[in-house]
Formats: structure tokens, sequence, C-alpha cells
């Protein structure tokens, strides 16, 4: 990325560990997307035989460039994967947005190279250093849905160059089951009770961005997370950009197949052959084999792996037998009910908008597994709102009815259903802040 890109994307650490970090770049949006993306993408006609100079080809579908156009050597090198954008074949810059050192402590939040093979993967592999620490806002962990706090971490993931499938689809383990392109890793499904995370009577509390952290303060995504910073834009034209990786190596995409048409909606496909599998992937002629998030519908990320995997990215791995997880949710959810509705239910990109949130004030309980203060809801505005990755940037309150605006950037995710937590700072046992969410309530359209 040129400097002219990078000095525009610093993000500022808030203190305390708000959330994690105020996150310029969203306000930036298309200026900043378009900046990374128009010195790094170019054509793949012709793939290696067709390498600007400064590229070299890795293997599989990756190359790596080194040297600028003019030749002057990159500080770092940036690793490009082919991939399909439109009707053309791009090598595309996965990962320079999000290498950066956005904390502050010295080290960006991903680094990455790449080494040899091994005897199950030979054609080597690409390697991600992370933090494993969200580059977009969150909400304040520890609260009165969650009472862990977000840590640094130290991970270092090794993904296939070369993914290929396996006779037999390997089951998920607990823990990292891959990463996004920010370094902040999926989880499969479950809580740690083994039973599913995202609905039913096990729902756990996730931030607006479909996150939070675990007991030793790993910060992770259960479900389509979306508040990562793709490659480009998913506006649902065309199919779904890459968001991360499994440790199989294959791409995990956002959820469109084609224009207007999620990949889970097999009924809507032009060909059978384009449904999901169980594992939550398929092929298509382009891409190959590739995973597809899907919002609202398990298994959300993952459902097995498909490919080869490599188990040093997660011990669960080497004991974690075949098969595909199952859908247990049962019940509702304990999740409090405090927001009764947001609108409007869409609004449109590029510009300021004003959502208004109905509050019921019968039903002000903090979650029963948090040691939250039961009690009817705060008086007062919310400190902070958060829909999606978009910030409040004013916020009131009159009656039980909160109303917030929010700037939406040009090159906002399109028709996908964003969740939206509100915190009411140091109303909750302990001085904690007394958090309430719900989700699927707004979504961006044109």
């Amino acid at each position: 990325m040129g400097s002219a890109c990078c000095h525009h994307c610093v993000l500022k650490r808030v203190m305390p560990l708000r959330r994690s970090f105020q996150v310029l770049c969203h306000n930036l949006g298309r200026a900043v997307g378009a900046c990374v993306l128009g010195v790094l993408f170019f054509p793949a006609a012709g793939h290696s035989e067709e390498l600007p100079a400064g590229v070299e080809p890795l293997s599989g579908r990756w190359v790596i460039r080194t040297h600028d156009e003019a030749g002057s050597k990159l500080d770092k090198p940036r690793y490009l994967y082919r991939d399909l954008v439109g009707k053309e074949e791009q090598y595309v810059d996965l990962f320079s947005y999000h290498m950066r050192d956005s904390n502050g402590d010295g080290t960006d939040e991903v680094r990455i190279s790449h080494e040899p093979g091994s005897d199950t993967h030979p054609a080597g592999f690409l390697i991600i250093r992370s933090q494993g620490y969200p580059n977009h806002p969150t909400a304040i962990f520890p609260n009165s849905g969650n009472p862990n706090t977000i840590q640094v971490q130290d991970f270092t993931f090794r993904l296939p160059l070369e993914p290929r499938l396996s006779a037999t689809t390997t089951r998920l383990p607990m823990g990292p089951i891959g990463t996004a392109l920010n370094g902040v890793v999926f989880f499969n499904p479950f809580e740690q009770g083994g039973m599913n995370a995202v609905e039913g009577y096990a729902e756990v509390w996730l931030d607006a961005c479909c996150g939070h952290p675990q007991q030793t303060g790993v910060y992770h995504y259960h479900k389509y997370p979306s508040c990562v910073k793709s490659p480009f834009q998913d506006d649902g034209k065309q199919h779904s950009p890459i968001i991360g990786f499994a440790w199989d190596g294959f791409p995990v995409h956002g959820p469109y197949e084609t224009a207007g048409i999620m990949a889970h909606q097999s009924d809507a496909h032009a060909s059978p052959d384009l449904a999901l599998d169980a594992c939550n992937g398929h092929f298509d002629s382009s891409r190959g084999y590739h995973y597809h998030a899907t919002p609202g519908r398990f298994p959300y990320i993952l459902g097995g792996y498909r490919g080869v995997v490599e188990p040093a990215n997660n011990r669960g791995l080497r004991r974690a037998g075949s098969g595909v997880i199952e859908n247990n949710a049962q019940g509702k959810s304990v999740i409090d009910r405090a927001i009764s509705a947001v609108r409007p239910g869409a609004v449109a990109p590029g510009g300021k908008r004003t959502v208004t949130i109905e509050l019921d004030p019968g039903t002000g309980n903090s979650p029963p597994v948090a040691g939250g203060n039961a009690g009817q809801i705060p008086e007062g505005a919310p400190a902070w709102v958060q829909i999606g990755p978009y910030e409040a940037t004013a916020i009131s309150r009159q009656g039980n009815v909160v109303t917030i605006t929010l700037e939406i950037p040009e090159d906002a995710t399109l028709g996908v259903l964003l969740d939206c937590h509100l915190e009411f700072e140091g109303a909750a046992r302990g001085g904690r802040n007394r958090v309430y969410k719900r989700s699927d309530v707004l979504r961006v359209v044109e």
C-alpha cells in the first residue's frame, strides 16, 4: 500500500478498552477502499506467464509482489490471491488493509509470509501471524452480557497454498476453525456446553459485529462477521468477496452467489450443482471449491472441512474425527429483548441516516448468565449504540425512544441484515456497562 493510503488509516486505541479502536477507516469508507484496491488489483488473464514485473508466482492461486512498478523493493511484500471479480479474474490483495499497527503496540495485527511445504501439503503454506485483535468497533468487555476481556493473542496459522479435497469430511473442533482476513478467528456455532450459540436458549451475547471474547480473551466470530473489511464492496450484485480462510486452505466468501441471490438459496440457483453442501461449500468453474458464510442459516460459517486440514492450526484437529455438525438449537433465546423495534428497517449508503430504537421498559433485565443487575432499563440516553460496523455519531433519548445518527459509507455491504447493540455506561453490577442487543434489525440497500 502506498503512503498516500496508509497515513489516513491509522486507528486510535480508546481507553479504557472500548471497542478496541476508534475506527476512522469506516468513516473514510470508499476513499480508503479505493486506494487499497486501485494499487493492488490487476488482471489475472494468462496467470503466471502474464504477471507484471515485481510479482512472482508462489503456488496454487497465490502470487507475491516484492517490488513496485518502478522496481523499488516494497517494505512489506504483498500476497495476492487469484479470484473472479465480476466477470474478470484478478489478483486481489486480501490482507494489506489489515496489516497495520492499529492498537499502537508496535506490532501489526496481521503479518503474512510463506514457508516450504510438508508431507501432507508439499506445495507450501501461507503463514498468518495474528494478534487476533479486532480492527473494528466492538462493545466494551467485560459487560453485563459477557464477563470476559478482549486480549491480544499471538497466533500463527498455516494455510495450504494448494488446498485439496479429502476423501472424508473432518469434523470442526472447538476453538478456532479458521480466520477472517483481519486475523480474528472463526469459531464453530457452539458455546462451551455444546449447544448452538447463535440461536435458541443457549444463545450467547455477541456485539453488533457478531463477536465476543471467551475466557482467555480470544475475540471470535460464531456467525457472518459483518464488520470485516473485504477486498472489494459486497454490493449483492455479484459473487461475494473472500472474508477469510478455513484450516484446509479453502477460502470463505461472503453470502452472495450472484446478483440478488445468496449462496444458501439453493432453490433460486440456475443450477442445482450450486447448492451448498453440509460444510457450507460448493464448486464453481472459476473458483473451484470454496465456502460461504450464510447469515441467519446454520452452520453460519462452516459445517465441516471438505479439504485436507493443517492440524498445526488447532490441536483439536488431531482428534476431531469425521462428519459434519448438526443444528441443536432448542427453545427461545434468553438474551434480553429490551429493544422492541428499530426503524426504518433499511437505509441507503452514502451519508448520514437517522434511526430510531424503541425500548420495551418491561424487559430491562440483563442476561441472567452474566451476573447483571435485574431491573428496569436505565434512565437517560445510552453511552454507545452500534448497528453492524456503524457507530452512532449522535444519540438522544425521549421516553422509550432512542434516536441515533449513523454515517453510512458509499461502499457499505448491501442487503445483509445487521445486528444492533447499545450500552448504558456503568449501569450493571461492578460498574460494568449494561448492554442490550437485537439481531437482524437493519440493512443497507440502494
